[in-house]
């Protein structure tokens, strides 16, 4: 698959949510690692421990490309607009002091399990200490 900025693509979106879609806000390619897809999130649901179905537009994530690539299902439109804030947090994430920190899990509709994936993710990278 080619990402482009400004393409909405449908993902594994939470029964009720399927009209839930991704927009890719920009991309940021390297030379020597993967590329990171900045995505928003438009009406997705709001909490996976909820019991309402609230919707909330997810302004930005920093995604591995091949994170990205698994989380979509299908290219919807090759032209979308990303919220307002996203150029803010865009900037505020690309001038972080820590560095680019990204998601290498896919999303799956809720943003509260995707970091408790990522952690997940993380504490199983970690090397337990030599005896």
């Amino acid at each position: 698959m080619s990402f482009v900025a400004g393409q909405a693509w449908a993902y594994r979106a939470p029964e009720g949510f399927e009209a839930s879609r991704i927009v890719i806000g920009a991309i940021v390619r390297f030379e020597d690692r993967e590329s990171i897809v900045c995505i928003s999130v438009l009406d997705a649901p709001r909490n996976a421990s909820s019991v309402q179905n609230d919707i909330v537009n997810i302004p930005f994530v920093p995604m591995s490309e091949s994170a990205f690539a698994a989380t979509v299902t299908a290219l919807v439109a090759d032209q979308a607009e990303v919220p307002d804030a996203f150029a803010t947090q865009l900037q505020a994430w690309s001038t972080d002091e820590r560095g680019l920190a990204v998601f290498t899990v896919p999303f799956l509709g809720y943003l509260n399990q995707m970091m408790s994936m990522q952690m997940s993710a993380i504490a199983g990278q970690q090397q337990a200490p030599a005896a």
